[in-house]
């Protein structure tokens, strides 16, 4: 795992290698283990890396070039198939020149091209290649992604990096607020791709690859999953084909030659993977071909989670017992109100504001792997989207048949009293029957009314002549092509366009690399996905039971009580610290009129009104005002 940087000149002038240099220099933290610059000949093009050593790590430098020094490349991210790979390439005549996992990248762009090499891989990752002889440029990002990848044209040269702030170190970059993604982060409660909060730069989407030739630029998709359901598979056989293949995307990912464990929250999702590890473990058989030197038989896995001291919040005793259960060896930590101090550190790691404060746990939760020794941890995230395990699934199931009620028939029963989320209450006044417009409301933070209100007069005008939410505009049209007519499916995979990628992919990211950790993903191994996309709806969600199918498949590796228990999640008790009478420091002056003021973004006036409203008690502020106190802290770190 690393960080990558560079530019790429399309019409401007050469590259220097300080340059380069700059930016590697403040992204150390993704790659601690040692940094490299390339500048082509002409100065066309020059690439930055800084390494963090899981695989060769003896052999394994970047970047990486082709036997004839023409083609070269940086890479983040890893190919968790590349030793058959490298076995077809050098049956095509190639010769590698190191055992790292990224080389088959190149040597697969030489005998496939980029769409060609694309689809053979199976990871995640975020490259970079150069190749001098065609002059071109070549960008990719995973399914997923997993990995990050900004970009942004200025003066004629291209810019990109696996961090904004690495794209921001150059002294002449503008620094703009992009005023629509604020308005949608405050709406969504994070920023969607592929816009970031900066004006001008961008996200390459995941399952896209961007070429940079003759000076233009052309982005393409390479990858798409779409649900077909095939009704001949009975659960009992869908149940046995998942585990079998979640198995082998465990098994790909213990592959490290720097000490491994995981994630262990007390769930359904970490639980499943963590009895899978050890169970690969405890049978060497089992784990027969994974090149793996830091895990042998027999070996403990370690294993680490986060409690909290908020009792609501707190699933400590059910990690601690399910670890017990599975015979790891167990790190926990407790995460507190004293915690909340990290919150400027972290925005300097996540680069854009939020509308929740889970990063700061996530945070604390991979320095604890840090401290426990670890270098690549395996996690849970993806089994939801997978298999529709959130909330608004199930709610969004229930509420559907209600939506052909009469607008006040559907207003009388929102407003009666009764276990209905205030998301839940929200959809069902509004009656949204188009998917996207019903999936925004399930998402949405706080109320229509507040929003608009505290944002600045000038942001207002700024909305009101350019249009708001242009960012959710093209939602609609990407649904259009999936064949499948169910509702979860759609909302499914809306979700893997846009809040996984853009909010749990982007924190675990962020929130890892932060301390020099690789997080591995195996719910999102795409050969799991494309199966699971072939099964009826029914069988993720089952009535009132999400994730149905992983229950059965656990039924044999997991206790009864873990499969039953409903999700839970981590949160972070934010509502409630934003009530206290005196915050820290750094959060009263990030919130005092005069910062607001002077940032020109929100109404000094209305944020403390929202703010004395919540402390009155007044519920559903706390996210909106997550998200001030959040851009606030953002625009003193990147715009000041």
């Amino acid at each position: 795992m690393c960080g990558i940087s560079g530019i790429c000149v399309l019409n401007g002038t050469p590259v220097q290698p300080k340059e380069i240099s700059s930016q590697i220099e403040t992204i150390v933290h993704r790659g601690p283990d040692e940094g490299a610059v390339y500048v082509s000949p002409h100065g066309q093009c020059g690439l930055g890396i800084r390494r963090l050593s899981i695989i060769d790590v003896a052999g394994g430098r970047q970047p990486l070039s082709n036997e004839s020094d023409a083609v070269h490349l940086v890479y983040n991210g890893e190919t968790y198939n590349y030793r058959s790979l490298r076995r077809e390439l050098e049956q095509l005549g190639h010769r590698p020149k190191t055992h790292n996992d990224a080389e088959v990248v190149l040597h697969g762009y030489e005998a496939w091209g980029p769409a060609g090499v694309l689809p053979r891989l199976r990871g995640m990752a975020a490259f970079a290649l150069w190749d001098d002889q065609q002059q071109q440029l070549f960008l990719a990002r995973d399914r997923f992604g997993i990995k990050p990848l900004y970009y942004a044209e200025h003066q004629g040269r291209l810019y990109f990096a696996s961090e904004i702030k690495a794209i921001l170190s150059h002294p002449d970059f503008p620094r703009r607020v992009n005023v629509a993604a604020l308005d949608t982060m405050l709406t969504l409660g994070f920023v969607p791709g592929p816009a970031t909060m900066f004006e001008g730069i961008y996200r390459l989407p995941p399952a896209h690859f961007l070429i940079a030739r003759n000076g233009a630029i052309q982005i393409n998709r390479y990858w798409q999953i779409d649900y077909q359901a095939n009704g001949h598979v009975s659960e009992n056989e869908a149940a046995e084909q998942l585990l079998t293949l979640l198995e082998e995307a465990v098994r790909l990912r213990l592959m490290s030659e720097a000490p491994l464990g995981a994630l262990l929250s007390g769930g359904l999702d970490s639980g499943t993977l963590v009895a899978l590890i050890q169970a690969g473990l405890d049978c060497p058989d089992g784990a027969g071909d994974t090149p793996s030197t830091v895990l042998k038989a027999g070996h403990q896995l370690k294993t680490v989670s986060i409690g909290f001291e908020h009792p609501a919040y707190d699933e400590a005793p059910l990690a601690r017992s399910l670890a017990q259960f599975i015979g790891t060896e167990h790190h926990s930590i407790t995460f507190t109100a004293r915690d909340f101090d990290d919150y400027p550190i972290v925005m300097r790691h996540l680069e854009e504001p939020q509308c929740a404060a889970t990063a700061v746990p996530i945070y604390r939760l991979y320095q604890a792997c840090r401290q426990a020794g670890l270098t690549v941890v395996l996690t849970g995230e993806g089994a939801d989207e997978l298999l529709g395990g959130y909330h608004w699934h199930k709610g969004d199931a229930l509420l559907r048949p209600l939506l052909r009620l009469p607008g006040l028939l559907r207003r009388m029963l929102a407003s009666a009293p009764g276990p209905m989320s205030t998301a839940a209450r929200r959809v069902l006044v509004r009656g949204a029957r188009d998917i996207p417009g019903r999936y925004r409301d399930w998402l949405e933070v706080g109320s229509q009314d507040d929003r608009p209100r505290v944002l600045s007069s000038e942001v207002r005008g700024h909305l009101s002549q350019n249009g708001s939410d242009p960012l959710l505009a093209d939602w609609a049209e990407k649904l259009l092509g999936l064949q499948t007519t169910a509702p979860l499916h759609h909302m499914l995979w809306l979700e893997t366009q846009t809040r996984m990628v853009d909010f749990i992919n982007f924190e675990v990211d962020k929130m890892s690399m932060a301390h020099s950790i690789e997080a591995r993903v195996p719910f999102l191994d795409h050969k799991l996905w494309e199966y699971c996309a072939g099964l009826p709806a029914h069988y993720k969600l089952k009535g009132r039971t999400a994730k149905y199918l992983l229950r059965l498949a656990a039924k044999d590796i997991l206790p009864a009580a873990t499969r039953q228990r409903r999700k839970k999640g981590l949160a972070s008790p934010h509502a409630d610290w934003l009530r206290s009478t005196t915050l820290p420091d750094w959060a009263e002056a990030a919130l005092s009129p005069a910062a607001i003021k002077a940032a020109g973004l929100f109404s000094p006036t209305v944020v403390q009104d929202l703010h004395r409203a919540h402390q009155a008690g007044q519920p559903s502020l706390g996210p909106l005002l997550m998200g001030i106190l959040s851009t606030q802290v953002w625009y003193e770190c990147f715009m000041k």
